[in-house]
């Protein structure tokens, strides 16, 4: 008789204790993370923050301390909404497989299946031609397109002009740097090329289909590309300017904001959210696919995202393989989504201190949370 999930994350657990006694959820205690958080409050590139561990969907850990920003003292709590920047790509990876799930495309796919300018790729330092990259590449960085990611890229760049549609076309334009499959490079634009497939299929815009096929079923009420105004009040980049301010200024203050830009949506980090709703993410993959008795997307399916590639050893699609059944992802504005896909396991570390100043909180939380 197949086991359920529940009885192999207590399998799994058992097995930690058995094998490693005495350290089992030592290392998780309060009081060790505790003092991890004490040494985050002591430096002064992290304003605030917040760790969270999940085991079988009961918070074990969950603390927040400092304030939003260090000139703004709004203390963080369970109600700030960050920037997770690469956590994004776990999201879009995780939708895709519900499409692939639903046999709208498959990951073997090549995009030329669906976007004609990849039909005829060149490399870009030899004018060889190449194949195009299937979307299982393009999820997983081995798609051939130079590495980089948005911020890195001019002011003037035409990605922070164009739409979806346009931006591809302009990748696509600038060719590739290796052949698909070859060599991993980590990139914003594979990410890009699979959103824009996505409307294609659909017909609709790719925040629309997130939020139909993922966000609004598992309950994920505050991720989205587009903060209205009060979530924009509980961003730490932007709440210190709304203070004072009437909603419709507030308001008024996004739209020229937006309107300053075009309408590409970055698919691989541009996504907004709060502690709550990663936690439904994750467990959404701790139950394989299952949420509110519905199997969203088959086991099957789901698990390709955490096999790693022929190219990218330690990466699937979306997913950072840590040490399996440990997956996640972190984001360069400081945040770090994980899972032990065994046990159960979640954990959640949120700042905006950049990816280099939380990197004490970060690595230190998933040392001590997976030992």
């Amino acid at each position: 008789m197949p086991h359920s999930i529940h009885q192999y994350r207590l399998i799994a657990l058992l097995a930690i204790c058995v094998l490693n006694p005495g350290s089992s959820f030592a290392d998780t205690s309060p009081r060790g993370l505790d003092r991890l958080i004490a040494q985050a409050e002591k430096n002064l590139k992290i304003p605030g923050g917040s760790v969270r561990i999940v085991d079988d969907g009961t918070k074990i850990f969950n603390e927040y301390f400092g304030t939003l920003t260090a000139e703004f003292d709004q203390e963080w709590n369970d109600q700030t909404v960050v920037a997770i920047a690469s956590i994004s790509k776990s999201i879009t990876a995780t939708l895709t497989a519900i499409l692939v799930g639903e046999e709208q495309l498959s990951f073997s796919d090549p995009i030329s299946q669906y976007l004609t300018e990849y039909a005829e790729l060149k490399l870009n330092s030899t004018d060889e031609s190449v194949r195009s990259p299937t979307i299982a590449e393009c999820l997983s960085h081995t798609a051939g397109f130079p590495g980089g990611t948005i911020s890195q890229l001019p002011r003037n760049s035409p990605v922070h002009q164009g739409d979806q549609n346009e931006v591809v076309r302009y990748l696509a334009e600038q060719g590739l740097v290796t052949k698909p499959g070859t060599k991993y490079a980590y990139s914003f634009r594979g990410f890009a090329a699979v959103a824009r497939v996505i409307e294609v299929i659909t017909e609709k815009p790719f925040p629309d289909v997130l939020q139909d096929k993922l966000l609004q079923p598992l309950g994920m009420s505050e991720t989205t590309f587009f903060p209205d105004v009060s979530l924009s009040r509980r961003i730490p980049a932007y709440a210190s300017r709304a203070v004072g301010r009437s909603d419709e200024d507030v308001a008024a203050q996004i739209d020229r904001f937006r309107s300053r830009r075009g309408s590409f949506v970055n698919a691989a980090g541009a996504l907004f959210s709060t502690p709550d709703d990663l936690q439904r993410f994750l467990q959404f993959h701790a139950d394989r696919g299952r949420v509110n008795e519905q199997q969203l997307v088959p086991v099957e399916i789901l698990e390709k995202l955490y096999e790693a590639q022929p190219a990218s050893s330690q990466y699937g699609f979306g997913f950072n393989i840590r040490r399996y059944p440990i997956v996640g992802h972190g984001g360069a504005t400081g945040t770090s989504a994980n899972i032990d896909l065994q046990s159960g396991r979640i954990l959640i570390v949120l700042t905006q201190a950049g990816v280099a100043s939380a990197r004490p909180l970060t690595a230190g939380a998933l040392r001590l949370s997976f030992p």
